[in-house]
């Protein structure tokens, strides 16, 4: 069976552009925007549920080692630190789950791993059809290993005010720098009590 040339640098091409793209978005929100890409926009996501003010969102997947397991660790830090104690009260940190095929209380588990106060949170195949484009989010399944999954690593910063969920900003985690996030979550506070 002969196969075409075309084809194969046609799929080669698409591959190398289709991997590409969460390490060129990661790459100029780092370097153009400090890490921080500002949206302001009201989304719905039914699967926020909170009494906070402010979330703060990161999707992965439960096991994922190479980026979720080091930022949550990064991230359990920061909310232990002196810096963020006036605001911890007003913050809910939400881990979502990005594999459907595991049982729906691993989520959970697997954030609280990292500290007792973050929420995991699981959606089934169906729900995670829409995060995707109301996140500028990617994932997908590894080519190389099946149990693992390719996604970009943002934290969101959600302003939950009126029963409206309103998209700040979201960062690259590389580098995550825990001033400008403690302070823009002080500012968003500020600004959603009128101060």
């Amino acid at each position: 069976m002969k196969i075409n040339n075309k084809k194969i640098l046609f799929l080669i091409a698409f591959f190398i552009f289709f991997f590409s793209i969460p390490f060129i978005q990661s790459f100029l929100f780092s370097t153009n925007h400090k890490g921080r890409m500002e949206i302001n926009k009201i989304i719905k996501a039914d699967f926020i549920k909170s009494d906070k003010k402010i979330v703060l969102l990161f999707f992965g997947y439960v096991g994922c080692q190479d980026v979720c397991t080091p930022f949550l660790t990064k991230l359990s830090t920061i909310y232990k630190s002196k810096e963020f104690k006036e605001i911890k009260n007003d913050v809910e940190i939400l881990f979502v789950n990005l594999t459907p095929n595991i049982d729906k209380s691993q989520a959970d588990i697997f954030a609280k791993y990292f500290n007792k106060n973050f929420h995991g949170v699981y959606l089934s195949k169906h729900e995670l059809f829409s995060v995707d484009r109301k996140f500028s989010l990617f994932f997908s399944q590894s080519l190389n290993e099946k149990s693992e999954v390719n996604h970009t690593d943002y934290l969101y910063l959600i302003n939950n005010r009126n029963n409206k969920l309103v998209l700040n900003s979201f960062y690259s985690i590389h580098p995550l720098e825990k001033e400008k996030l403690i302070n823009d979550i002080i500012t968003l506070k500020q600004n959603s009590e009128g101060v």
